[in-house]
């Protein structure tokens, strides 16, 4: 009898088909049910992507209401902007003012003798650029102590005129240089980059030749004004200084430079060149439109968060459907907490507008805010700094000398009355009295030289020597002024931003560190003789500063210089006390704005570990375990199929052989006698 060699061929059973109708049949329900949860869980990890979405919109709304800056831009309005353009900043006031050019500040330019080549060797030695003024009175120059003097090797690898040019520009001595050909041949040309008659150049020149003021080898370059008879101004002055000069409402004002911030509170001039002779006039207001703005885009992606919460959140009964974050109590909690502080009080700084709704910001029925932007504008035109306490992170005193700085975290919303029981100080060094002579005092002083030299420590920074000029001086104010200069010109100081002031006082001779606090003072640590002798400049330590004490609400902070730090309910709030007496001093006071509050706490649920970050993770997480849940299924199924081919297989072959024996008994039968014959 013949096998069967294949499923489905001995009986004619359709095996295959039947197979995969009954791993369907296993199989299909368990997968509906996988996909109807695939899609739930993908429609919630779209949801929380669209809750992202507006919970971001809605923090960036209150990037601005964060920022007290926003709060305070003025805008001016000149005249004529090509003559005189102006800025303000917070600090500036309303107003209105009349400005009369009469001549604008130029910076000193000077230029060499005319020489054959550009690329031939001027000479060797060094030259030392400084900025500064010529004194008419004493005959002296005296140098700008805020502008270091630079000395610079010219050596036989850059003695040509550009090599020199190179070298200057890259020394920092505040002056650009230039080669220039005017046809007659090359003229290095030096501009100070600073205007007005304190920024005069000056060049001493050491030249190798040994004669430091003829017109041979480096000494072309020399120009010393006050040398005698000339000597030494070799370069010609192509433009002379001249300090700015304006009339303000009738005021006569002089600066040196074309850029002025210190006449107007708060706002920085800007001379244009031409100007001279020009009257214009500038219009200071405050502009509020910045300030509804940024409301307004607040109150609108606050009701766009909400319409998608909503959304994402709801249930309708009339289709019986929810939303895909329908029952989610983390977004519903997250809406919670913005509503609370949005409901905050700040009575404790505000007197007036002490919660959004009494600035116009009223939240609705259905949840939503409503902004009447006629009752915002009368609050910031009546008293704008509540408005910023209101809103920002800000900081303010009832003192003017009080200045706000920063404040922490930790920093309660809150007004603090302020004691000052010490003032700060700074380091001092007083010389031994020297004694006057019958005029009373010790001018005219001559000093010589290599006995002018001293070193001294400030701020716990050691100084290079120090060298007087060996001169007469006709004046205190004459040796003031070379004291500061030199002092302050001092690398070491300049490196770590120390200087001091000068002064006589008394017949003493006093040097005050500029830096306030304990860690302020000076020290003499070597004196030639004859400064000990002339000015008494004895090698002593001076007195060391001290730093601000007081109390934030009657709870002492640290003090550090003239910078107060509050403890306690003050803790991180930091104020400079910058001038007054100790006692009393009024009222400090520190808000953390609703619009400060929201962005920190709409940023808490954006970042790496915030609630939205670990909802979406979570959703994720279980799609990835549906794959697993699918990659199981798919194992049981094949299982299943391999288990019903080879059942239905060997149904097969036992049909097929009870088929071929039929089939067989069939012919056996029909050949017996007397079986009927089919027609």
């Amino acid at each position: 009898m013949p096998g069967i060699t294949s499923s489905g061929i001995g009986s004619g059973l359709d095996v295959r088909g039947l197979v995969d109708k009954l791993v369907a049949a296993e199989g299909g329900p368990v997968k509906m049910r996988l996909d109807r949860k695939e899609a739930k869980l993908q429609a919630g990890l779209s949801a929380i992507g669209m809750f992202k979405g507006a919970v971001s919109g809605f923090q960036s709304s209150l990037n601005a209401l964060r920022k007290p800056d926003t709060f305070g831009h003025f805008e001016v309005t000149s005249s004529d902007k090509d003559k005189l353009a102006a800025t303000a900043d917070k600090d500036a006031q309303p107003g209105d003012y009349d400005i009369k050019i009469l001549q604008i500040a130029k910076a000193h330019k000077l230029s060499s003798a005319a020489l054959e080549s550009d690329h031939l060797p001027v000479g060797s030695g060094s030259l030392t650029i400084q900025l500064g003024r010529f004194d008419d009175e004493s005959g002296h120059f005296v140098m700008n102590s805020k502008i270091p003097a630079k000395t610079i090797r010219i050596t036989d690898k850059n003695d040509t005129l550009r090599g020199i040019q190179e070298a200057i520009n890259k020394s920092g001595a505040g002056v650009r240089a230039a080669v220039i050909n005017d046809g007659k041949g090359y003229r290095l040309v030096l501009s100070s980059l600073v205007a007005g008659n304190d920024n005069n150049i000056r060049i001493k020149v050491d030249d190798k030749d040994g004669t430091d003021q003829d017109m041979s080898g480096l000494s072309a370059l020399a120009y010393e004004p006050g040398s005698r008879q000339g000597a030494g101004l070799n370069m010609n002055e192509v433009v002379a200084t001249q300090d700015a000069k304006l009339n303000v409402d009738g005021i006569l004002i002089s600066r040196s430079s074309n850029d002025i911030d210190d006449v107007i509170e708060g706002v920085t001039l800007h001379l244009k060149p031409g100007s001279e002779g020009s009257t214009n006039h500038l219009h200071i207001e405050m502009n509020t439109a910045s300030i509804m703005s940024s409301v307004k885009k607040f109150v609108s992606k606050y009701n766009e968060l909400i319409d998608v919460v909503d959304k994402l959140t709801s249930y309708d009964p009339k289709t019986k459907t929810a939303g895909p974050l329908s029952g989610d109590a983390s977004i519903r909690g997250v809406i919670n907490q913005i509503r609370r502080i949005m409901g905050n009080d700040f009575s404790s700084v505000n007197s007036k507008y002490d919660s959004l709704y009494s600035v116009g910001i009223d939240i609705k029925r259905d949840g939503k805010l409503e902004l009447k932007s006629t009752k915002l504008q009368k609050a910031i035109d009546d008293d704008l700094q509540q408005v910023v306490q209101l809103f920002s992170i800000s900081g303010s005193s009832s003192d003017p000398a009080i200045h706000y700085l920063k404040a922490g975290h930790e920093t309660k919303t809150g007004t603090y009355d302020l004691v000052i029981t010490h003032m700060a100080s700074q380091g001092a060094w007083a010389g031994r009295p020297v004694m006057a002579g019958v005029a009373g005092t010790i001018f005219p002083l001559r000093l010589e030289k290599g006995d002018n030299s001293f070193h001294l420590k400030v701020d716990g920074v050691d100084s290079k020597k120090i060298t007087l000029s060996a001169k007469n001086y006709s004046s205190e104010s004459d040796l003031l002024q070379e004291l500061q200069s030199q002092i302050n010109s001092d690398s070491h100081f300049q490196k770590n931003k120390v200087s001091v002031e000068a002064h006589f006082f008394n017949h003493r001779l006093l040097l005050v560190s500029e830096r306030y606090g304990n860690h302020s003072s000076v020290e003499v640590i070597q004196s030639d003789k004859g400064l000990k002798e002339n000015l008494g400049f004895q090698v002593t330590r001076g007195i060391s500063g001290e730093n601000v004490a007081g109390t934030f609400n009657y709870v002492a902070g640290i003090g550090s210089g003239r910078t107060l730090t509050g403890k306690g309910s003050a803790e991180g709030l930091k104020i400079e006390v910058k001038d007054g007496s100790t006692g009393e001093r009024g009222q400090v006071f520190f808000s953390h704005g609703v619009g400060a509050q929201l962005y920190e706490l709409s940023g808490q649920y954006l970042k790496q570990d915030g609630i939205i970050k670990i909802r979406s993770e979570g959703y994720s997480d279980r799609i990835h375990d549906l794959g697993k849940d699918r990659e199981k299924l798919a194992r049981k199924l094949k299982a299943s199929r391999q288990r019903y081919l080879k059942k239905y297989s060997a149904l097969d072959a036992t049909l097929g052989k009870m088929r071929s024996t039929s089939s067989y008994l069939s012919r056996q039968l029909a050949s017996l006698p007397g079986a009927a014959k089919m027609k």
